[in-house]
């Protein structure tokens, strides 16, 4: 398996990137982390995916402090959003997958998270998703590493104007974008342009809660066309306006 290792091909080559800024370079690093993570993941080696893991972002901590607290944050939902579509796909029982993952949304939700948190809360999820991913096993799906492609790039990029031939033109470089389309789809019960809104609808609920911005602010940073259109995706998705659900969630101690 090792030298199937995207990361360490990624880290000798990382410093000579002079056209990436630190903080893209960060982003990508975490990416290939998790991507490797996953392969021991798959294979039942959680203990060995964890410790490679480990090592290798505590090599790179200078490249991880340049994440603010908001954009770890976002990096923790990412992974428990993989680990649960993983129990989810590949398991008979799925229902305490789907209640871990919201557990931990909710927790992370209001988390400042600094560097030395960072690790500490990626083992704690690992090991939780991992206890779970020891009984009734079915097999992977060779497709899916194009679905974590998509996943990856999403996560990392919420807050930019994504489109879904942007997110296509990054994973097409070794897929046919066809396939990748269709295989999302079947995996995620959506397609790519929903799973856009989605995560941007998630990245909106945390900076409400977090944060005194309006929402014209919000709809700006997230780039949604305006704030009718935050507004009114907002809605469809949650059942209420952004203003009705910050002033319902900060009522709740």
């Amino acid at each position: 398996m090792a030298s199937d290792l995207q990361y360490t091909q990624y880290l000798d080559s990382i410093r000579s990137y002079t056209e990436q800024d630190q903080l893209t370079k960060a982003m990508i690093l975490i990416g290939y982390v998790e991507r490797d993570f996953i392969r021991f993941y798959r294979a039942g080696r959680i203990a060995e995916g964890l410790k490679f893991a480990t090592e290798n972002l505590a090599r790179s901590r200078d490249l991880l402090n340049r994440l603010t607290p908001e954009q770890k944050v976002a990096q923790l939902h990412a992974l428990v959003d993989i680990l649960s579509f993983e129990g989810i796909q590949n398991h008979v029982k799925i229902f305490k997958f789907v209640q871990l993952r919201t557990q931990y949304h909710q927790q992370l939700l209001a988390l400042p998270v600094t560097t030395a948190k960072y690790i500490p809360w990626m083992k704690r999820i690992i090991e939780d998703f991992g206890q779970l991913a020891q009984t009734d096993g079915l097999a992977y799906a060779d497709h899916l590493e194009s679905t974590l492609d998509v996943i990856y790039y999403i996560n990392a990029h919420v807050r930019e104007k994504l489109t879904v031939k942007q997110v296509l033109t990054h994973v097409n470089q070794r897929c046919n974008p066809i396939g990748v389309q269709r295989g999302f789809n079947e995996e995620m019960h959506m397609s790519i342009r929903d799973y856009i809104n989605v995560k941007k609808i998630r990245e909106a609920q945390r900076i409400l809660l977090l944060t005194t911005m309006r929402v014209g602010q919000i709809a700006q940073e997230l780039n949604f066309y305006d704030a009718a259109d935050f507004s009114k995706r907002f809605k469809r998705e949650l059942g209420m306006t952004p203003l009705e659900y910050r002033q319902q969630n900060s009522e709740v101690d």
